[in-house]
């Protein structure tokens, strides 16, 4: 479940959104605040496109991710930033927010290509 302060889906540029797991990584048991966050982080790319998801794959072939502390509740706020390069590479950098504040960054590296 994505609740956006700034951008959307269908908008091209930075966005922010807040974001929980509506469902269980695994079925019948609660995700770890671990997984929240790192589900969370690997949606950097999907919120703050820069060349429309209809005619460009943007593949995701790499997560870091670093974290000063763990999350606290459910909910995880990212603020992404996705850069592009007519050489087919990319990068999305994405900090990591809860309800407490800044708890670590993230980052896609990407191969983009046309459809």
């Amino acid at each position: 479940e994505f609740r956006f302060l700034a951008g959307g889906f269908t908008e091209l540029g930075p966005a922010t959104a807040w974001m929980r797991l509506r469902y269980p990584l695994v079925a019948g048991e609660q995700p770890a605040p671990l997984e929240r966050v790192l589900a969370a982080a690997d949606s950097g790319n999907g919120i703050s496109g820069v060349l429309d998801f209809r005619r460009h794959l943007f593949v995701n072939t790499d997560l870091t991710v670093t974290l000063s502390r763990p999350p606290v509740g459910e909910w995880i706020c990212l603020d992404s930033t996705t850069h592009a390069d007519a050489s087919g590479s990319g990068m999305t950098d994405t900090a990591l927010y809860d309800r407490r504040g800044r708890i670590g960054r993230a980052t896609q590296a990407l191969v983009i290509a046309e459809r």
